[in-house]
Order: C-alpha cells, then structure tokens, then sequence
C-alpha cells in the first residue's frame, strides 16, 4: 500500500467554491416525487410534513472569515518549505554634471521569511441517541459550527499578526527617531534606516503616532469617543506617506454603528436616505468595511490590498477524518489544517484606538498560537 494513497491534497479556497457550485440540485419532478413518497403514508404523512418546515430555531448568524480577504492565500507543494523572498530597497538616481567624474552605486539586497506553520483543530462528536432523537441532521450543524470555530482561529491569529506588526513597526522607528547624538552618528540621529522610514512624508501632524512613539501606525481615541471621519483620514495618511494606499477597514460590528450616528452636515441626504431605507453600511470612501466579532471592540484595522501586506500559506486546507468512540457511544470526527500567516510589509497596515477598548486574548481562546511568530518586518 503505497503512501500516495493517503496523502492530503491542498485545496485552494476558490476550487471549494467551485466545488459546490457544480452540485446537482434537485428538478421540479423529483421534488413532487418525494412529496408523493411522504402522502402516501396517509396516517403520518401531514404531521411529517409539518415537522419537515418547522426546523430549530437559529441562534446566530454564520461566520465569515476575514483572513483571506488581508492575506495572500497560498497553496503548497508536499516538500520541505521555502522562504518568501522579500525586496524592500528603494532605487536611488542622482543628477550628474559633465564634469563629475564620481559614479554613485546603489546596491540592493534580498532578504528572506521563511514561513512558520501551525495546526487548528477541532474535535466535535455527537450521542449516538442524540441521531434518533434529533429531528434535524445533528451531524451537519456539528461539522459546520466547527468549520466556523476554526475560522475563527484563523482570524484571532491575524488580529494579534497585525496588532504586533504595527508595535514592532513603531518601535522600531521610535528607538531610530530618539536615538541620541553621539561623534560616530552625528547628523544621522533624527533620520532613521535607509529602507524602514518612511518614503513618501513625515510622521506629523495627521500622520504623528502617539506621543514618543511617532512612528507607530495608531491613531488614539479618548474614552467614550465615536469613530469620526478625521479619525480615519489620520489612520490612513499613516499609510500613505509609505507610498500605499488604505483600500479595508476591519472593524467589530459595535464599532461599525459609530458610522450611524454621523451628523447629516457630515454624510449628505443620500447616505441619510439609504441606511433609512434599510441598506447597511459597506464602504465609506475609498474603504471597504469588513465586520468581525474576532476583531476586538474599540480596535480598527485600515489595511492595503493584500498583495502589499503578506501571505497565507496553506500545507493542506481543512481535512476532516472520522473519530469514532464506538464503547462510549460517540460518533465523532477530527478537523484540522496546516496553516500559516506571514506580514511581510507592516508599513501598510494601521489602526485606529479607543482608549476602553477590549484586548484580543479576551474575544477568543487563542492559547497556543505563538504571540508575535510568524511576524516579519526588516530594517
């Protein structure tokens, strides 16, 4: 029995979807076949039908997951791993009299990430007895409240991805920017590495950090503030002094509704008239909103287009395998993904912050996903 038999195949989300699309739905006739199947039975056949369309009760919507949406998702080969190559250095021209006999060389230099994997997983299982008793298909709610949870996972480890990209950023151009003058630095104090500060403006005014620390990404909110529209115009004039534009917003639904309550001086009669008439809220200028109950209250993530901020590695997508505890009475399954999550570039990444807003760790248990791995940001 060779071992190709049982290896996992890595499956992109797209082909999943494409997947689905191509099942075979049921026509006209074979729907009014079973209808028949089910009358025939003439002493249970109505109180059958009646169970059939009263179903449970839902308890919550679906979760949608956010972070192949920020992330280059990227599927790959049986083998051992290979480094992300990163290019970061700026191309230099100069202007050149006739007379110069000086020729300026600019070098530049490759870095590499390698990525880091880790595996989510969950371990449903279902009462034998629950099967019978049950009226609805208690395995399908089974596997896809799990598919969810896994999502979510995903999501609480981008949330702390970003969270550190842009402290580690911030940190990084602080400790330049206050470095003291000595006789061997002397001019080179206030400017920072060639290639981390960034290359289109200065971070003052709307594009200034918080006090000292400047150079981080994060816009701060007094308690008890609403989201304002200056508050993003800051947040992403940090973005764009990097040479990048801020194209998502990533926010929790209770922030989201801070958008509700703007002044109509500030929104105009026709975003007045549309939220009344019942439409949601999905872009606001240049942005595009995502809402996620991962991302923590109060903390709102404006990013760049996906290809300017990392990757999404993928050894094998979700697998699920059967777990059966047959002495115990238990159906049961294990699903599970080997996965992995790099920030190449934390220069597009900003965020806007309340000052009572809730820390990630306590949305989601994330224990055991390495806080701070897997970030990547180079000097």
């Amino acid at each position: 029995m060779s071992y190709n038999e049982f290896q996992r195949q890595v499956v992109a989300s797209a082909d999943y979807e494409e997947k689905l699309s191509n099942l075979p739905k049921l026509t006209k006739k074979q729907k009014v076949g079973r209808l028949e199947a089910i009358l025939a039975d003439k002493g249970n056949a109505m109180r059958r039908i009646g169970q059939g369309m009263i179903g449970p009760i839902q308890i919550r919507l679906r979760y949608e997951g956010i972070v192949r949406n920020v992330l280059v998702e990227d599927t790959l080969e049986r083998g051992p791993l290979m480094p992300y190559d990163i290019l970061d250095d700026l191309g230099r021209a100069y202007v050149l009299n006739s007379t110069d006999s000086e020729v300026k060389i600019t070098p530049f230099e490759g870095k590499q990430a390698f990525p880091q994997l880790f595996r989510v997983a969950t371990f449903p299982r279902i009462r034998k007895e629950d099967l019978y008793y049950l009226r609805v298909n208690a395995v399908e709610y089974a596997q896809d409240e799990s598919r969810q949870a896994i999502q979510k996972q995903e999501d609480a480890r981008l949330i702390l991805l970003l969270e550190q990209a842009i402290v580690n950023l911030g940190s990084a151009l602080s400790n330049q920017y206050n470095e003291t003058e000595t006789a061997d630095n002397v001019g080179e104090s206030q400017k920072g590495p060639i290639g981390l500060a960034p290359t289109g403006g200065l971070p003052t005014g709307l594009a200034a950090g918080p006090a000292g620390h400047e150079g981080e990404h994060t816009v701060l909110l007094g308690a008890g503030n609403p989201l304002e529209p200056a508050d993003f115009y800051n947040s992403v004039t940090q973005i764009e002094i990097n040479q990048l534009e801020a194209r998502r917003v990533l926010a929790h639904p209770a922030d989201i509704r801070d958008l509700y309550t703007w002044d109509l001086n500030v929104t105009g009669f026709r975003f007045k008239d549309e939220v009344f008439a019942g439409g949601r809220i999905t872009s606001f200028g240049e942005f595009q909103i995502q809402r996620s109950i991962i991302v923590p209250q109060g903390e709102i993530f404006l990013t760049a287009e996906p290809e300017f901020i990392g990757v999404f590695p993928v050894m094998y997508s979700l697998d699920v395998e059967e777990n059966h505890q047959v002495e115990q009475f238990y159906k049961g399954w294990v699903m599970d993904e080997l996965i992995g999550m790099l920030i190449l570039n934390p220069r597009g990444i900003a965020r806007i912050l309340k000052a009572d807003s809730t820390a990630a760790p306590a949305k989601l248990d994330i224990s055991g996903l390495g806080i701070g791995k897997g970030v990547t940001w180079t000097l």
